[in-house]
């Protein structure tokens, strides 16, 4: 029940981030909550679970947003899986550790999204992708990604003890 109640949650954040928080642009970007949701669930929940949460949401998001179908949803499975795989390994509790870890995960998405956009659009500039992508996007998701985290820690370590 607790990872359908994850799932769901994560579409509720998908309908309010296509709707809303996309529109709001820092330094010429808009952060990705679905991407530190992920990344801070899978933390705590099996990999096979977190990587078919990762894979609905991400099929989901290629469904509504457009693009190139089936992007977000191999980036959010690989790094739900990736993460939910290691997490024995990672100290969660720490706050350097979420801050490296949204800061990885968000290099890894932009470098897939920059790439199949090279490859499928050509009308991109790639210097700029590259310092909004790489520079921009995964300091600004690690960020906002530890205030999250200081707000909703009790919450995040109660799926710790499920």
């Amino acid at each position: 029940m607790k990872k359908v109640l994850l799932c769901l949650l994560g579409i509720a954040m998908l309908i309010i981030e296509n709707s809303l928080t996309n529109y709001i642009k820092i330094l010429g970007v808009s952060i990705d909550f679905i991407l530190i949701y992920l990344t801070i669930i899978s933390l705590y929940i099996d990999k096979l679970e977190s990587s078919l949460i990762g894979a609905i949401i991400g099929l989901i998001k290629d469904i509504t947003v457009g693009g190139i179908f089936g992007v977000n949803a191999l980036i959010y499975f690989s790094i739900c899986y990736i993460v939910s795989h290691s997490r024995n390994k990672i100290y969660k509790e720490s706050k350097v550790t979420i801050f490296t870890l949204i800061l990885a995960t968000t290099i890894f998405s932009s470098l897939i999204n920059i790439l199949t956009s090279i490859v499928a659009y050509s009308s991109f500039t790639t210097a700029r992708l590259i310092i909004k992508g790489i520079v921009i996007l995964p300091l600004l998701n690690s960020l906002i990604a530890l205030i999250l985290y200081k707000i909703f820690d009790k919450s995040i370590l109660k799926l710790k003890e499920e």
